[in-house]
């Protein structure tokens, strides 16, 4: 940072502290729910973040979850979800998400995630002057064979985009994706990878668990993801079969939110593959890490994802790790397979070699503290920033740095050190 920035923050500092403080409106944080997934991991950290610095901050959400519990401070606003699809469930509060903005006047509103997104750009029709933030938490350009889903939602990501006073980005490659080039033009777009605190994951690893897989001494692989077929489950059962044949009685727990239909398929492929007692799906767990910690390898075989949390979250435990060499911006990550192995997802004899060579002490990569480089405190002062610069055309937002006596303003020249494009 320069002079002439550093001497204007000082400036700004002492304003704040020569007169009162000024009556804000509330960052408002969307997300579809506070159950474990990676977004609404996010949504916590981002406002846990805000309010340590001095931030009025809401969490608003269709419904809440286990996470909730880690909140500390911020309010939670339940939208209430109706039965039905995700999708259609949204669409359905759109209305009680307009009024409840409405009423708040937020100073800033974030989409945490993709699946919110059509409904937070409807949720702000009549609300012009809101600065809004749509957060690209996951890589929009596949949509498998549905070439008129894909169609919808190239269009969906257009009207976003041109839409947004931010989008944020966890990877360079989904800042690249075509939706977002006229906000790419525009310099609108920033480049944000997902953090982790290294030493919370490590402190709750270390926490008691019982399972009776830990108690045969047998090794086991961990996933951890909902069932859908972007986690890409089906190559990963194939490829244990094949494992099996070079480390007997390897086998597979997966964590993760389990419909019904989508776990019995996959049980059925299990059966077929003769795994019937090799795999179990736990279902959501409260804290996995003692699980992921106690495996011989984690593996993700995504067919795509934005910024894989749970490889960040299995490096802090350091356990060996298998990573899918498309999903998102896991080679980045394991910086080309320097800290871990990258397989092609698509194949399950390439994912099966990466597993047998990971599980065996003699051939494997390990991660070292390759997890440092993605230390949560930087990645979530560098997304508090953006946020405040979010605003700074139409007000000011304040906060104070963790650990100071006062709230500081965040005026638009004070970037940070984001990637801009």
């Amino acid at each position: 940072m320069g002079k002439s920035k550093c001497s204007s923050e000082a400036r700004q500092i002492r304003r704040s502290l020569a007169g009162p403080m000024p009556s804000l409106h509330p960052v408002v944080l969307f997300s579809g729910s506070l159950a474990g997934d990676g977004v609404a991991r996010n949504t916590v950290h981002l406002a846990n973040a805000l309010a340590r610095r001095g931030a009025p901050v809401e969490v608003v959400c269709l419904k809440g979850g286990a996470l909730a519990a880690d909140l500390r401070g911020p309010p939670v606003t339940c939208l209430g979800r109706g039965v039905g699809p995700r999708g259609l469930a949204l669409a359905a509060a759109v209305p009680a998400l307009h009024a409840r903005l409405k009423a708040l006047g937020p100073s800033v509103v974030v989409s945490m995630g993709n699946h919110a997104h059509l409904a937070v750009w409807a949720a702000l029709r009549g609300l012009p002057d809101t600065p809004r933030i749509y957060r690209i938490s996951n890589d929009p350009a596949h949509h498998g064979r549905d070439r008129l889903r894909g169609g919808l939602r190239e269009l969906g990501l257009r009207l976003i985009a041109a839409d947004a006073t931010r989008v944020l980005c966890v990877s360079a490659a989904i800042a690249a994706r075509e939706p977002f080039r006229r906000a790419r033009r525009d310099r609108r777009v920033d480049i944000l990878p997902n953090g982790v605190d290294a030493v919370a994951v490590r402190a709750r690893a270390a926490g008691p668990v019982r399972h009776p897989w830990l108690e045969d001494g047998k090794p086991f692989l961990v996933a951890v993801g909902r069932l859908h077929r972007q986690k890409n489950y089906e190559a990963l059962i194939d490829a244990l079969a094949l494992a099996r044949t070079e480390v007997p009685g390897l086998r597979l727990l997966v964590l993760g939110a389990a419909p019904p239909d989508r776990r019995a398929a996959l049980e059925g492929q299990a059966r077929a593959r003769g795994l019937s007692g090799a795999i179990r799906f736990e279902g959501e767990v409260a804290n996995p890490f003692p699980l992921v910690r106690r495996a011989a390898a984690y593996v993700l075989p995504s067919l795509w994802e934005g910024a894989s949390n749970s490889l960040l979250e299995a490096l802090a435990c350091g356990v060996p790790v298998v990573a899918s060499r498309i999903a998102g911006n896991a080679p980045e990550v394991l910086a080309g397979g320097r800290y871990g192995a990258l397989a092609d997802p698509t194949d399950p004899a390439d994912l099966a070699r990466a597993i047998t060579a990971q599980v065996r002490v003699e051939t494997r990569v390990a991660a070292g503290d390759r997890v440092q480089a993605f230390g949560l405190d930087a990645v979530t002062d560098r997304l508090c920033r953006i946020v405040a610069n979010a605003r700074s055309e139409h007000d000011e937002i304040q906060m104070q740095p963790e650990g100071a006596g006062h709230l500081r303003p965040l005026s638009g020249g004070l970037r940070g050190t984001n990637t801009e494009y």
